[in-house]
């Protein structure tokens, strides 16, 4: 579900507060607290099957280059990647590794495939932020998507059957102002949402649980307890 517009204003506030009390803010979601906040997301029953969780593959079409686009008439700028700390795709691997690990949906996190019972396979279709000037003032977008493949237990041959494929995606645009909130912000708001409806979607489908049936695409995510 969406952040509603109060609650993403507060937080924006608060991670701009805290900012402000630091001279050389880091641009890395994965270092940074300020800009990522951990979800602390805990399963309720604890899965028994081991996973590895595959290098997130970069798949996106704009990973070096600013593009233009239009929200409402207005031009979109977005950014370019360099204005990160490092890589995106590597902060973004970093946290993911760790949101999963942490989750404990899964008995535990391998370092290699071959003993793991379950195979992550996580992609990242698009990580952008970007700009919107308008008379009233600016708004600041962001924009995350990514893509997991599930597969079960290597057969005798080695090879895994698909259990499933799912897509998720959040976008956010803030408030016109004149004086825009912080795109560094923003992105990691929108990535944890992500990754919030992707951890309740590896805990919703049981594979993390030996013998427990897998339930329908459509079902709803369980609930999780917070650690907080």
């Amino acid at each position: 579900m969406g952040m509603t517009a109060p609650r993403l204003s507060a937080l924006l506030c608060a991670f701009a507060a805290l900012a402000g009390c630091k001279s050389t803010p880091v641009a890395d979601l994965a270092l940074n607290p300020e800009l990522y906040a951990y979800t602390d997301y805990a399963c309720k029953a604890p899965g028994d099957r081991t996973v590895f969780v595959a290098p997130v593959t970069d798949a996106r079409t704009d990973v070096t280059a600013a593009d233009a686009a239009s929200v409402g008439g207005f031009p979109v700028a977005y950014d370019v990647d360099g204005r990160w700390h490092r890589p995106v795709v590597e902060m973004v691997d970093e946290i993911l590794r760790h949101e999963i690990e942490e989750s404990e949906i899964f008995d535990e996190v391998l370092q290699t495939p071959a003993k793991a019972q379950i195979l992550v396979v996580p992609t990242l279709v698009s990580f952008r932020t970007g700009a919107i000037e308008e008379m009233s003032g600016g708004r600041a977008v962001a924009e995350v998507s990514m893509r997991i493949e599930v597969h079960g237990p290597a057969d005798q041959d080695g090879n895994r059957s698909l259990l499933f494929e799912q897509s998720f995606v959040d976008r956010k645009v803030t408030e016109a102002s004149f004086r825009t909130a912080s795109r560094y912000v923003l992105a990691g708001v929108s990535l944890r949402a992500v990754v919030l409806r992707m951890l309740q979607t590896l805990d919703s489908k049981n594979v993390a649980r030996e013998g427990m049936p897998m339930p329908a695409q459509t079902g709803t995510p369980a609930e999780a307890s917070s650690r907080r």
